[in-house]
């Protein structure tokens, strides 16, 4: 079955520059129109002569349901004040989803 996009709702996470030459890392949650599933991906992204911002083929998509043992694997790589900011914006966006609620 072939890729179709209309299929899908996508919203972005982050976007974080790569280089000067307009390469970004853009990391999306994506939900399936059709069955309701969610997936996380994080793909690279680069700007074409026309200054649009466009998806390489380099990137994954993984089920979000992996995205808390991503993130706790990936804060392994962190250094005690990198854990801190962290932990200091994880906080910040735990009390915004209170207030949301």
């Amino acid at each position: 079955m072939a890729y179709n996009a209309d299929n899908e709702e996508r919203r972005e996470l982050c976007a974080i520059k790569k280089n000067n030459r307009g390469d970004f890392v853009v990391a999306s949650e994506i939900k399936s129109k059709t069955s309701g599933s969610v997936s996380i991906d994080i793909r690279q992204y680069y700007t074409n002569d026309d200054d649009q911002i466009m998806p390489t083929k380099q990137g994954v998509r993984f089920n979000s349901e992996n995205l808390l043992e991503l993130m706790i694997g990936l804060a392994e790589g962190l250094d005690v004040t990198e854990m801190d900011s962290l932990v200091s914006k994880l906080q910040e966006l735990a009390d915004g989803k209170d207030d949301a609620e």
